[in-house]
């Protein structure tokens, strides 16, 4: 299984996407590079853009792709 199944295929860089808050909090299916605070997920590079609390209490974060 994929931990991230997604109908978008092919990122550039400025696309955003969700993804679940434990997922990058115990970095589940994604690497971190401390250094330059970028995160890989599907040969791509993320930056956090920001934060979304749903009203179940689940937070998920904001991804911008950056190259």
């Amino acid at each position: 299984m994929k931990p991230f199944h997604v109908i978008k295929t092919e990122w550039q860089e400025g696309d955003q996407r969700k993804i679940e808050g434990w997922r990058v909090d115990r970095q589940e299916g994604l690497t971190y590079d401390s250094y330059r605070r970028l995160h890989g997920i599907d040969q791509k590079k993320w930056t956090i853009a920001g934060q979304v609390m749903k009203s179940d209490g689940r937070k998920y974060y904001i991804l911008e792709c950056v190259g």
